[in-house]
């Protein structure tokens, strides 16, 4: 996963956990073109009329993601500890983040940009993973329900749960946003070790030091 940092490109190579298939973050319209063709040539039935309007969903993620600096997206299915499939969307992102600092204090500059704006959480806290810090948020937040086809909710809006996991280069100035989100709000806690996991398993590498030294998924 690469972002342009006016210097030398900047990449972070990653830990991405089984259960998840990466998304098209490049040529999203064709991509979505494609499948909505796919589905089309299927017939009537729920699964090809419930397409467009999935299909359109999942367009406008991936156009908001990639304003985001998104460097990977991907839809997860998971078994909860009760045994209940689960699903789950994952963003992770890459950030230039100014001049040289301690990670506590580019964290921290994360931590207060992210409440000055009205966000809120119902859960802050900072934590170590083998020595390193990392910011952990999240909250449940109501959004537009989709308009599917044959669903059973008359509610307008859908609860989600979001978890983010925030880590600093060792020099401050980058980070990576590892963010998880899921509409199983009752299982989202769960999310958590594997989150914090995957933020402790960020490396930011020029180029160049990406080529020397591959990675599970250097992006």
């Amino acid at each position: 996963m690469s972002a342009c940092n006016g210097r030398e490109p900047l990449s972070i190579a990653i830990d991405v956990p089984g259960g998840y298939v990466a998304l098209p973050l490049t040529d999203i319209a064709g991509s979505v073109s494609r499948a909505e063709s796919v589905f089309a040539e299927i017939g009537p039935g729920p699964v090809s009329s419930a397409a467009p309007a999935v299909l359109q969903a999942l367009k406008v993620l991936l156009t908001r993601a990639t304003q985001l600096n998104a460097v990977y997206c991907g839809l997860g299915r998971h078994s909860a500890a009760d045994g209940q499939t689960i699903s789950s969307t994952l963003i992770v992102s890459v950030h230039e983040y100014g001049e040289r600092k301690n990670p506590r204090l580019a964290l921290a500059d994360v931590l207060t940009a992210r409440t000055s704006d009205g966000g809120t959480f119902e859960n802050i806290e900072m934590i170590q993973v083998s020595g390193r810090p990392i910011l952990l948020l999240d909250r449940v937040r109501e959004l537009p329900a989709p308009d599917f086809p044959d669903r059973t909710s008359e509610s307008a809006v859908a609860k989600v749960y979001q978890l983010e996991a925030v880590v600093s280069a060792t020099d401050g100035t980058a980070i990576a946003a590892v963010e998880c989100s899921t509409s199983s709000v009752e299982y989202g806690e769960e999310f958590v070790p594997m989150i914090a996991a995957m933020a402790a398993s960020v490396e930011f590498v020029t180029s160049a030091a990406s080529s020397r030294a591959p990675s599970s998924l250097d992006l």
